[in-house]
Formats: C-alpha cells, structure tokens, sequence
C-alpha cells in the first residue's frame, strides 16, 4: 500500500454527526472503485474508512465519516484532520472493488455511511455508461441520514438502468417509502439473487445476516462482494 500524505480540502456536515471530508494527496493516488483507505493516527493505529468517489483526474478523495461523540474511533479521526489540516494514509486495500468487466446485473447494498463504498462503484459505473441494471437500496435508522437522497434521484432521472430504493427502519407517519432492514427489502423484490453481482457495505452484523440470507435466494459466492466478508 502506498503512504501519502494529505491536505483538506473541505469539510461539511451533511446531515447530524455525518460528514464529508475532501483531501488532496501531496503525490498521485492509484485505486479501484470500492476499495477502502486507512487513516494513519500512529503506527500501530491505522483505521480502515471507505472512499466515497471514483478515481478521477484532480486526485482528491473523499469520505463519509459519522462521528458522534460516543463513538471516538471517528470522531478522533475528524478532530485530528481539523485541527492539523492534513492527515497520513495509507491506500489502497480491499478486494471488494468493482468487477468493471462483468455484465451480470449489480445490487449495491449500503447501511447508513456505507453508502460511501457503493457511490465509489456507482459513479464510476455511471462514467463507463450504464449497460446492465443497477439497483440500490440505501438502508438508515431514520429518513434524515439519507444525506445523499437528492444525489441519487438526480442519478436515476438521467440514468433508466438504475432503480433507487431508500429504506427506512425507524420511520414517523411523514415517510412514505420503504421501511424495515434493507436487506429484508431486497429478500422481497428479487425472487431469486442468481445471476446478479453484489456489492455490501455496513456494519459486519449486517453483513453477515444478508450474506445468510441471500444464500436462500440462491446467491453466488463469488458475486457477493463486501470487505465485511474477508474478516467474519
């Protein structure tokens, strides 16, 4: 993996305690969509984050990073990039990139900030051009962390192969759309998952009930992808 530092050069909560972090390498960065990055804070700590944009022409990477005050693995990490204005990281890591060459139809399932890794695989789908259908489901506690809700019904408006599915698991009687766990909404609309590339990321819990539940659905083991996957 390569070392490299990095400047900021933006930071903004997008929605509360979830934010957008955009840095620009010192030397050119090399990845695949869907590959992840760690943040160096010494060399025995190095915390794995997603990145949240295809490799494009000006270098910059970005992050969803939620933060709370309880959880100081995170928030320990934004308080170092803030108040240094540049962070160490290493990159990149993960096998759970892009399969750029199949043609098999894709699923991108994303839990809360997770949705990070699948926007990676997304956009660069959408600059190759979109020759298979793409569904996502966007799985949060509650509507309000659905920050990039606009992002993608802007995508599905220009895009006919993409179908976008927000699920909501604690919903109020404003929310009209999808509600429960996300991977229970993707066990409802596909009668069976064979044939199709999919592309995890969440918290390992849920990954590993939505790899045992795709099972069911008749799931190959290599078409299911998620970084989740190389440690339970």
């Amino acid at each position: 993996m390569q070392k490299v530092n990095c400047s900021l050069e933006a930071l903004e909560e997008m929605a509360d305690s979830i934010w957008y972090v955009r840095l620009k390498p010192s030397q050119p960065v090399d990845f695949n969509p869907g590959q992840y990055l760690l943040v160096v804070m010494a060399d025995d700590d190095k915390r794995p984050f997603s990145i949240a944009n295809m490799p494009n022409g000006d270098g910059t990477i970005e992050m969803h990073i939620g933060a709370t005050p309880d959880n100081g693995y995170a928030m320990q990490v934004l308080n170092r990039i803030q108040e240094l204005g540049h962070i160490d990281l290493q990159l990149p890591a993960g096998k759970a990139y892009l399969r750029a060459r199949s043609r098999h139809p894709v699923i991108l399932m994303a839990g809360g900030t997770g949705y990070a890794y699948t926007r990676s695989i997304l956009q660069q789908m959408l600059a190759d051009g979109l020759h298979r259908p793409v569904f996502i489901y966007w799985g949060v506690r509650f509507a309000e962390q659905l920050y990039a809700d606009q992002e993608l019904k802007n995508w599905v408006a220009e895009h006919k192969e993409l179908t976008y599915v927000p699920v909501v698991q604690n919903s109020d009687e404003l929310w009209q759309g999808r509600t429960g766990l996300v991977h229970e909404a993707i066990m409802a609309d596909f009668p069976s998952l064979t044939g199709y590339d999919i592309y995890v990321a969440g918290r390992f819990e849920m990954a590993g009930v939505a790899r045992e539940a795709f099972k069911e659905k008749g799931v190959e083991a290599d078409h299911l992808f998620g970084d989740a996957y190389e440690f339970i």
